[in-house]
């Protein structure tokens, strides 16, 4: 019963659980979007900055300029963050960001497609 344990720790740390890696604008800005670099970097960004309130501009300080798709129709701000991390990645992850009518962010969330 042990050996199952163990064998189903040693599983889930190689399928890709991680801790993230720290926020680094080169990192993100040259990040390959077909990887996960900007997705490990996600998290750590969020924690060192709160996205809620800051304008187009300083998120784009920040992130660079925002990806140029159709995709998300309705966000005002679109980030691709690589593939989802399935085993098999065939999807995107992506950061949706909503502006108030200040041009202020006043949601986002991240999604997979």
């Amino acid at each position: 019963m042990r050996a199952r344990h163990v064998l189903l720790t040693v599983l889930l740390l190689a399928s890709g659980c991680s801790a993230g890696a720290p926020f680094d604008k080169a990192r993100w800005r040259d990040a390959d979007l077909s990887g996960r670099t900007r997705a490990e970097m996600m998290p750590d960004f969020l924690r060192r900055h709160r996205l809620i309130g800051l304008t187009r501009q300083q998120v784009e300080a920040e992130l660079g300029p925002p990806t140029t798709t159709e995709k998300w129709r309705g966000a005002d701000m679109v980030y691709v963050l690589g593939n989802d991390g399935s085993m098999f990645a065939i999807d995107s992850e992506w950061l949706l960001i909503f502006l108030d009518p200040n041009g202020r962010v006043a949601r986002y969330r991240q999604v997979a497609d």
